[in-house]
């Protein structure tokens, strides 16, 4: 290895990690953003909350884009964003492989929850991720797939990282989401391409965030307060701005190494408490919070798995992407931001 390689005096396990080959491709390294090569990605839910913005961050680092578009409004939205669209759908996966197979690399953030059953998202979504394997097997090129810290199920105390074994759950929620472990495995183990899954914990950001603050605003529009359920105001969480994950989508696509497993998790131990009264002041409730059993709170947020997960604790540590990938999350007070944020 000669000197001027970005990684010639790497010392420790991670960098040396960072250093590694494409499965069965010697020729892949370096990847091709640290050649000074851009790259044509292949973007699911390039509209979405997440994929928006991972689109906006990887159109200025230079990439070109290519948007999953399942109708003409989305084919429109994304050709004014200065994004190719292409038409198809996770529930067509030949339109998925045909996209993979004609781009760089491909980031998979779509995740259809349309039918209100995780099960039935799940079994979408492995047929959609072995579509984009099937594209991008033997070519070396990166697949990143967007999972989630739902998998884990209740952390209690303890903050995940990579490497924490996951009980299997008995809530039948989290056991539908942890058949997106199957999903994972996939395209950890697929064979020659670079197979990058990133877990996300709670997203936040933009006057948004996704479904916890989604069903907890609504519910608290009904109450005038935010709800959480009875003795859990000390639980913890883990949570993401949507910004910092995105930078994090960009560097997994651009030099992530196949097989490689990061948590997204910006800032931990923040309390169930604290959010709901942080949500409340941007609301402009005053700060107002409302505790209640679980049977309420089920009947409050209209969706029992959500309420379940609420009144749980989700920590993870995004430790091994910082060491990694040399990610820096600039957001790091939820709390002050949410409550200063109008929604």
């Amino acid at each position: 290895m000669t000197d001027h390689h970005p990684f010639a005096n790497a010392a420790t396990a991670d960098e040396a990690m960072l250093r590694k080959h494409v499965r069965g491709k010697s020729d892949d390294w370096p990847p091709q953003h640290l050649r000074g090569e851009d790259m044509k990605i292949f973007l699911t839910g390039a509209t979405g909350y997440i994929g928006s913005v991972i689109a906006e961050k990887l159109l200025h680092a230079g990439h070109e884009i290519v948007g999953l578009a399942r109708s003409d409004e989305s084919a429109a939205t994304l050709t004014d964003r200065g994004i190719t669209p292409h038409r198809g759908d996770v529930n067509l996966p030949d339109t998925l492989t045909i996209a993979a197979r004609a781009a760089d690399g491909t980031i998979h953030t779509a995740f259809d929850t349309s039918s209100g059953d995780f099960a039935t998202a799940n079994a979408v979504e492995a047929k959609a991720v072995d579509a984009l394997i099937a594209g991008l097997q033997g070519s070396g090129k990166p697949l990143v797939l967007t999972s989630g810290t739902g998998v884990l199920g209740n952390t209690g105390d303890v903050v995940y990282d990579e490497d924490t074994p996951i009980a299997p759950a008995d809530n039948p929620a989290v056991k539908a989401l942890q058949m997106r472990l199957d999903v994972e495995q996939a395209v950890l183990t697929a064979p020659e391409l670079r197979g990058v899954v990133l877990r996300p914990p709670n997203v936040y950001g933009r006057g948004d965030g996704e479904m916890v603050f989604w069903m907890l605003r609504a519910a608290a529009q009904r109450l005038g307060a935010v709800p959480y359920a009875v003795g859990t105001e000390l639980n913890r969480w883990s949570f993401v701005h949507v910004d910092d994950l995105a930078d994090l989508f960009v560097l997994a696509v651009e030099k992530a190494p196949g097989g490689e497993l990061f948590h997204a998790g910006a800032q931990s131990g923040i309390r169930t408490g604290d959010i709901a009264t942080a949500i409340s002041h941007g609301m402009g409730l005053g700060g107002k919070t409302t505790a209640m059993s679980l049977p309420e709170l089920e009947e409050a947020l209209g969706m029992p798995a959500m309420a379940h997960y609420w009144a749980g604790n989700s920590q993870s540590s995004g430790d091994k992407a910082r060491r990694v990938l040399g990610w820096s999350p600039q957001h790091l007070d939820l709390v002050a931001e949410v409550s200063s944020t109008p929604v």
